[in-house]
């Protein structure tokens, strides 16, 4: 019980960094990929595991967010923090399943705007 009032109550700091590290996933992926990728024929299959951060990030991001909404004061901030997700998890899964051709500049653009949600959040909306 005392870990979940802690993570309530450090929600927007833990979403800053939470965004903040799935920015420089996103960022790092392809320049890692890029750059083994013609080294080692293998890479792709022993680092699956990387690929699939985004998942882990898109929980914790999840996770973060119900518990923001939780603590703020502001209705609008509320609806605004599920939209920046929501955002965010249609660009993760279409880069997944590549339903639609997008620029990577979106899910960097997707994962900056949470974070800033987070800052906004953590300074105006407690």
């Amino acid at each position: 019980m005392k870990n979940i009032k802690y993570f309530t109550l450090k929600s927007d700091y833990f979403g800053v960094l939470t965004s903040l590290l799935c920015l420089l996933h996103c960022i790092i992926t392809p320049l890692i990929f890029i750059s083994y990728s013609s080294l080692n024929s293998e890479f792709s299959t022993s680092f699956s595991w990387w690929k699939n951060l985004d998942y882990v990030f898109l929980f914790i991001s999840f996770f973060m967010v119900y518990l923001s909404t939780r603590i703020s004061k502001i209705k609008i901030i509320k609806y605004l923090f599920w939209l920046s997700w929501i955002f965010l998890f249609l660009v993760i899964i279409n880069e997944k399943i590549n339903s639609f051709q997008f620029s990577e500049y979106l899910t960097y653009l997707a994962a900056s705007i949470l974070s800033l949600m987070h800052l906004y959040n953590l300074k105006y909306c407690k």
